[in-house]
């Protein structure tokens, strides 16, 4: 069998780098979202710019709107536009696919080339079988990766996070807020308070004072 694959060197290789490069592709989405789920578990110490930044949108669009009305619409966006190397995942896993049914594609050309030069059936066989191999190992990456799975454990992390950490932080951010600034508005037309001694001898006369003075330096 590798001795047939190695006679045609040229086309064999391109169907094990497009193998290759489609279970790359599902091993580095993997990586990828099982990082950022374990950054959203502690997501008020993340150093990860993405997180920060939904952080950061997240606080904008509660400052301009004061609320969010729907904060698994905007974890779902924020997942759906998650980008590696300015590739969206979700595009990244699509190019994972059509790279596997190339490789597949590829290895049906092999095939047919062996029909068309008259070749025996053990000799066009081995295409039938890369090409059958290369989906079992894209598919069962694919199921140890589990993709759906993640992007619902980041969901998960990133909204109870924003439900009950976030959100109650600016609501109670607002209410200081709000708090200080009444207090600020109550105290502007007060009269500055009188100092001790101005506000004791307030009480006494001019005579009294004068009096009060003599007797004290007698």
């Amino acid at each position: 069998m590798f001795q047939i694959l190695a006679e045609k060197k040229i086309l064999t290789s391109i169907i094990l780098s497009l193998l290759l490069l489609s279970i790359i592709c599902q091993i580095m989405i993997g990586v990828i979202y099982q990082k950022l789920i374990k950054e959203a578990g502690n997501l008020s110490t993340t150093e990860n710019k993405q997180l920060k930044l939904c952080k950061l949108k997240f606080q904008n669009c509660y400052q301009m709107n004061g609320s969010v009305p729907n904060i698994a619409v905007f974890v779902d966006k924020f997942i759906c536009h998650l980008e590696v190397f300015h590739i969206s995942l979700t595009g990244l896993r699509q190019i994972a696919t059509q790279l596997v049914m190339l490789s597949v594609f590829m290895s049906g050309i092999g095939a047919c080339v062996g029909i068309v030069e008259g070749e025996t059936l053990f000799r066009i066989l081995p295409y039938y079988l890369i090409g059958m191999i290369g989906l079992y190992l894209f598919f069962s990456v694919s199921a140890i990766v589990d993709v759906q799975v993640k992007k619902e454990n980041l969901k998960i992390n990133l909204m109870d996070y924003l439900e009950n950490h976030m959100l109650c932080r600016l609501k109670n951010n607002e209410i200081v807020s709000k708090t200080d600034s009444k207090t600020d508005n109550k105290t502007e037309g007060k009269p500055a308070p009188e100092e001790p001694k101005k506000a004791a001898f307030a009480a006494f006369s001019e005579e009294e004072i004068e009096e009060l003075l003599k007797e004290l330096l007698v």
